[in-house]
């Protein structure tokens, strides 16, 4: 009997662990990792020909919509302030304005009222760059696979050799394939307003940008707990992006390329760029 039972918790053992560990690997891709006291042997380049990032505010280098000036953000910054995004959308500096319009329904947070309005359609021309040297792990060809359209990963390494992963979203095409070994600052695609989301591809046509992120492996053995019915639409093994914790990427760039020019400069705290995000990563 004795021996039954223990089989029996042994079994439980088994049989939960996974969905435990899921459970919090998926807390962690809700928060900030610290970026490490590391350097790059190398320095960074942006990920799009927009250099916004280096003016007063950042105005006119992230994407904002009618109702939520930080729409494009890292951080808690959708849907009044409950729904976490990883990246930072970064808009076009050239882009093509159309005839056509799309209707975006909006909701102000203020007023608590839903409102729709018929935006132009622009169609984004710039380029998509590495921001350092990497090999491409993860090439999504396939818009309808993701949230995220066509997207395009690279691992990039710290000085002291770990890995971390780069992400560049809703993307038109590419310009490299898996397996590359590409430098920083070379064009890798081109911005696009592709996504599996019909909401998504609306405001893409209204608000173009590329999705960025920076983040690292939460779990290396990711897809062999959940390439199975539980987890049926892993894209790219363990560098899913449900299995990367990101790194606050405007942080990250400022910190490894002009942090203490801006400090220097006094144009604004490095620490307060924005709200502070608890991190519990280790």
């Amino acid at each position: 009997m004795l021996k039954n039972t223990l089989i029996y918790k042994i079994c439980l053992v088994f049989l939960f662990f996974p969905i435990s560990v899921f459970s919090k690997d998926r807390d962690l891709v809700r928060v900030f990792a610290d970026i490490p006291f590391i350097e790059l042997s190398q320095e960074i380049s942006l990920p799009t020909p927009n250099n916004h990032i280096y003016d007063v505010g950042m105005e006119g280098f992230y994407a904002k919509t009618r109702t939520n000036d930080e729409y494009g953000l890292p951080g808690w910054i959708r849907n009044d302030g409950n729904r976490f995004h990883k990246g930072v959308d970064i808009i076009p500096i050239k882009f093509e304005k159309t005839k056509k319009t799309v209707t975006i329904d909006y909701y102000d947070p203020k007023t608590k009222k839903d409102f729709s309005v018929d935006e132009p359609v622009l169609i984004p021309k710039d380029e998509i760059y590495s921001i350092l040297d990497g090999i491409v792990v993860v090439i999504n060809s396939v818009e309808g696979k993701s949230g995220y359209g066509r997207y395009i990963m690279i691992e990039h390494h710290f000085s002291d050799g770990s890995p971390f992963i780069s992400m560049y979203a809703h993307l038109d095409r590419f310009t490299v394939k898996e397996g590359d070994r590409v430098k920083g600052g070379s064009q890798i695609g081109w911005m696009g307003q592709t996504s599996s989301n019909p909401t998504g591809r609306d405001y893409l046509k209204a608000i173009p940008h590329c999705h960025f992120e920076i983040g690292r492996v939460i779990n290396p053995n990711f897809a062999k707990y959940y390439s199975s019915k539980m987890y049926p639409t892993i894209i790219g093994g363990k560098y899913d992006p449900s299995n990367i914790q990101p790194f606050n990427p405007i942080k990250f760039l400022l910190k490894y390329h002009l942090e203490q020019t801006i400090i220097k400069m006094n144009y604004f705290r490095f620490d307060n760029l924005y709200k502070p995000v608890y991190s519990i990563y280790r």
